[in-house]
C-alpha cells in the first residue's frame, strides 16, 4: 500500500465481538468481551494513523460511517462516543453524514439508543434475519421473534426512524406463502429498508460441518431462486424500491448511501480486525492507481500493533484493468442504475460497445435486461437478475 492515498468519504468500522457464533455466519468476530477496551483503544490510533497516510481531496465531512461486525450494539454509548469523536477530528462528521450502526435484537436498550441518537447515530440495521421460531433456532440466533418487535420499538421510541432489517431466505423447508408471511411480519413493523439475503454454506460456519456430517440439507438453488422471485414481486407490488439484487428500500430517499458508494466503487476505509479497504493513489505521473488492503483477522495482533502505535498488520493488492472491468459488471449489474455505459467506455477505451453491444441486444431481446436513460444505461430486469450468475459469466467470458 502506498504511503500517500486519497481520503474516502466512506467509513467501515469492524466490531469483531459477539455474543455467540451464528451458524451461518463466517465473518471474523470473537466471543471475547474483555478485550472490548483494548480494541477501542486500538481502533481510535489506527483511525488516526491511517488519516495521517491520506491527502484530502474533497471539502467537507465523512459523508457515511458503517459500524458492521460482529455486533457492534455490544459497544457501550461510551465506547461509540470515543470511535465518532476520533472520526470527527480525523475525517469530519456533520449532522448530514449517514451512520449506521448494526444490531442485534436482544442486545438493544432504550437508554443505549437514545444515547447512540444524541451522538450522530441516525440509522440501525437489525439483524432480525427471521421472525419464525423454528428458523431461528437453525439459524443459532440468541433472540426470539418477540425480541425482534420489541427492539424495532425501542428504535423508534429512541427517536430513530431510519430502521433497515436483515432476513434471510431460502432455509429447507421454506415455501413462497412461508416466506410472504415473514415479509407481511416485517412490513408490520413498518422499516425504511429491508435486506433479504439468501442463505448459502459458507466453508467453516456451524451449517457448513452440519452438511458435511449429513445433518443438515440446504434448499437446491433453482428454489431458492424461486424464493427471490416470489419476494421481489411482492414487495415491489407494495411499492418498495428494489435497486440491488437484495436489498430494498420504502423510497429512493432511504437508499443505504454506504452500501451504494461499495456498488459505485468509490473508495473506502475499513477500520478493525478483518476491515477491508479500497484506495486510490496518483503515481508521479498523475496516473490513477486502485489498491484494496485490509487488516488481518487477527484481534490480539491488532491490539498488539496498536498499543506500539504501529499499523496492524495487513495485505493489500493493486488491482489490474482487467480485474476493474470485471469488478465494474459484477457489481454494476447487480443494481439497479445497472452498467453507465460512458463509464464503460472509458474503463475500455472506448471499446465497450464493441465488445458487449452484441450480448446486451440478445439480453435485451429476451427480456433480461433493458436499456434505460436514452440507451446510457444497461439494467437487468428481474428475470435477469434470476439468472445473474450467469449472465455475468458471459460479460466475463468477453473482457
Amino acid at each position: 500500500m502506498s504511503d500517500l492515498i486519497v481520503e474516502s468519504e466512506h467509513l467501515y468500522i469492524h466490531v469483531p465481538f459477539c455474543i455467540k457464533k451464528c451458524r451461518y455466519c463466517d465473518f471474523y468476530s470473537s466471543i471475547d468481551l474483555s478485550l472490548i477496551p483494548d480494541y477501542v483503544a486500538g481502533l481510535v490510533r489506527e483511525i488516526r494513523l491511517r488519516s495521517q497516510s491520506t491527502v484530502s481531496q474533497h471539502k467537507g465531512n465523512a459523508a457515511t460511517v458503517y459500524f458492521g461486525g460482529g455486533t457492534p450494539s455490544l459497544l457501550g454509548p461510551r465506547h461509540l462516543d470515543v470511535i465518532l469523536q476520533a472520526i470527527d477530528r480525523a475525517f469530519g462528521l456533520c449532522r448530514q453524514t449517514e451512520i449506521t450502526l448494526e444490531a442485534n435484537p436482544g442486545t438493544l436498550d432504550e437508554i443505549h439508543l437514545k444515547k447512540c441518537r444524541s451522538m450522530g447515530i441516525n440509522r440501525v440495521s437489525l439483524g432480525v434475519q427471521s421472525l419464525d421460531p423454528a428458523q431461528l433456532s437453525l439459524l443459532g440466533r440468541i433472540h426470539s421473534a418477540d425480541d425482534a418487535v420489541h427492539a424495532v420499538e425501542k428504535i423508534r421510541a429512541a427517536g430513530i426512524e431510519n430502521i433497515s432489517l436483515d432476513l434471510i431466505y431460502g432455509l429447507p423447508g421454506q415455501t413462497d406463502d412461508h416466506l410472504i408471511r415473514e415479509l407481511d411480519a416485517a412490513l408490520d413493523l413498518m422499516p425504511a429498508h429491508l435486506s433479504c439475503y439468501m442463505l448459502t454454506l459458507e466453508p467453516g460456519t456451524a451449517l457448513h460441518v452440519m452438511h458435511e456430517r449429513g445433518k443438515f440439507l440446504p434448499m437446491v438453488q433453482s428454489d431458492q431462486v424461486d424464493l427471490f422471485c416470489a419476494a421481489a414481486k411482492y414487495l415491489k407490488a407494495r411499492g418498495w424500491d428494489h435497486y440491488e439484487v437484495s436489498n430494498f428500500a420504502k423510497h429512493t430517499s432511504l437508499r443505504s448511501l454506504h452500501n451504494r458508494a461499495y456498488w459505485l466503487m468509490v473508495p473506502y476505509y475499513g477500520f478493525g480486525p478483518a476491515a477491508h479497504s479500497y484506495a486510490v493513489k496518483f503515481g508521479m505521473d498523475g496516473a490513477a492507481v486502485y489498491e484494496r488492503f485490509w487488516n488481518s483477522p487477527d484481534l490480539d495482533g491488532y491490539i498488539r500493533a496498536l498499543k506500539t502505535e504501529g499499523l496492524p498488520a495487513f495485505d493489500s493488492e493493486t488491482l489490474t484493468l482487467e480485474q476493474r472491468q470485471m469488478e465494474y459488471v459484477m457489481v454494476g449489474l447487480r443494481t439497479s442504475m445497472g452498467l453507465d455505459i460512458r463509464t464503460g467506455q472509458d474503463l475500455w477505451q472506448n471499446r465497450f460497445l464493441t465488445v458487449f453491444q452484441g450480448l446486451m441486444d440478445n439480453l435485451e431481446n429476451k427480456g433480461l435486461a433493458r436499456f434505460q436513460d436514452a440507451g446510457q444505461r444497461f439494467v437487468l430486469t428481474l428475470d435477469g437478475w434470476m439468472r445473474l450468475d450467469s449472465i455475468v459469466a458471459s460479460f466475463i467470458e468477453r473482457i
